[in-house]
């Protein structure tokens, strides 16, 4: 039985190994281009393109291993399944799971590793690749100050000039948007002025005339703030042809591990218990208000003539109705108020939704490794089909629904339609679930869809 095992494993190795480098020097083909638009012009050395190479090779890695397995398991099995060996090894009293078991412990292996590879180092070099990527956009922008044309090239600014004369050096249609800090951005808006470049070519200066400033705070917007200028200076720093390497402790949800997203989702839930809180509060206070205003004192009640002959009767109906549309103008401002916190927690369990979607990513997709090992060797031995083009093709037919199941999970939970945890796993149940079907099949030797018994 060792020598089964090793012998199995062994059909896996080379498939594996051939497919893990055709796909993944697909996606560098496709990732290429995009490189190629970002440094050209920019005078940057090989060694960078190479180092940014090297950390954008993190994300394909992740998805080329569990496709490479995918594609090795429809090779091995097709082969074993075409040559009748699968044949023998079932004459002989071996049944399909006891095949199967060296491979998914393997795999089982492959996806532990994948998953440690995903939480300690994809993070990482994710984070070494935006902030490299960041370093080489801010290379000299003024390559490509054209009109009408944004300059998004400049780090936190994004600028759009109307009309340059770079004799002159006159401007006209200025528009700057600072957005160096996102929460606080800042427009300047001039109709002409002139623009000068200072510290050798490390600094522009803008001379502005006849324009606005306009101010916002997106977390308190009655803090929007305008001011006009009849002439204003203002400086872009930073913006030489040579690379400047920096450094960000920010990180996106794709540049953290499960810890990290674990506590911002815990502070991202702290902080939107004030606005529960406040919720609870205001009903309560005006609830008990009401009760209050409307309990009957009964040391206080007196027989009063009929309401139209007596004035104090109907000077209490006027007073009655004026409380009346005071108490719904109190109730319209408490549902105003339960709307904007209702909003806010909201928004706080949309932005927990997007960082629990990356958590369940970084296991979900290792762990298609083995749903596709259950899927993949029962429809090889199904389909009685050898070679690593078909098994290529099959693998990116299915490669191509996993993903858009992700995708759309994705989408769907980023918008509050669904479960993180269902977005990220139900195409691993589908095909895990399908596989198992398969499996049953092939061991218990009954028929499928006539489409899949392709050879009888």
């Amino acid at each position: 039985m060792k020598i089964l095992t090793r012998y199995i494993l062994k059909e896996h190795i080379s498939p594996f190994v051939f497919a893990f480098f055709i796909i993944t020097f697909v996606l560098i083909l496709e990732t290429l281009p995009r490189m190629v638009d970002l440094v050209v012009g920019k005078s940057v050395s090989g060694w960078v393109v190479l180092e940014l190479l090297w950390c954008n090779l993190a994300w394909m890695l992740a998805l080329s291993v569990p496709m490479a397995t995918l594609v090795a398991t429809l090779t091995a099995f097709g082969r074993l399944t075409s040559d009748s060996e699968m044949l023998a090894i079932k004459v002989s009293g071996i049944n399909l799971m006891r095949v199967l078991t060296p491979v998914l412990l393997a795999t089982v292996v492959l996806t532990g590793l994948m998953i440690e590879f995903n939480d300690a180092v994809l993070p990482k070099l994710n984070h070494k690749a935006r902030i490299l990527m960041g370093d080489i956009r801010s290379m000299r922008p003024t390559l490509v100050f054209q009109p009408g044309l944004f300059v998004d090239d400049i780090r936190g600014y994004l600028i759009l000039l109307d009309g340059v004369d770079h004799k002159t050096s006159e401007v006209r249609g200025v528009r700057i948007n600072d957005i160096r800090n996102p929460e606080q951005p800042v427009s300047i808006l001039a109709d002409h002025g002139l623009m000068e470049f200072v510290d050798k070519g490390n600094t522009i200066k803008f001379t502005l005339y006849d324009g606005e400033i306009h101010e916002m705070d997106l977390a308190e917007p009655e803090k929007y703030r305008q001011v006009q200028f009849s002439k204003q200076i203002f400086y872009v720093t930073d913006i030489g042809s040579e690379l400047k390497r920096t450094d960000s402790k920010q990180k996106t949800d794709r540049e953290m591990n499960v810890q990290e997203m674990n506590d911002y989702i815990a502070r991202v839930e702290r902080s939107a218990e004030p606005y529960r809180e406040r919720a609870r509060t205001l009903v309560m206070t005006q609830v008990d208000r009401l009760l209050q205003d409307t309990l009957p004192d009964a040391g206080k009640q007196e027989s009063l003539p009929p309401a139209a002959d007596n004035p104090i009767v109907l000077s209490a109906a006027k007073i009655d109705s004026l409380a009346l549309r005071q108490v719904q103008n109190q109730f319209a401002s408490i549902d105003r108020q339960l709307d904007r916190s209702s909003s806010q927690i909201k928004n706080q369990k949309k932005l927990t939704y997007k960082y629990q979607i990356e958590i369940y990513k970084k296991y979900s997709i290792p762990f298609a490794c083995i749903a596709f090992v259950l899927f993949g060797a029962p429809l090889a031995i199904l389909g009685r089909r050898s070679g690593m083009g078909y098994s290529i093709s099959v693998s990116l037919g299915l490669f191509v629904v996993y993903w858009a199941f992700l995708i759309g999970g994705e989408s769907m939970a980023d918008r509050g339609l669904t479960n993180p945890f269902w977005a990220m796993w139900s195409a691993n149940f589908l095909i895990s679930g399908i596989g198992l079907y398969f499996v049953y099949l092939v061991h218990t030797e009954k028929q499928f869809l006539s489409f899949l018994r392709w050879k009888r």
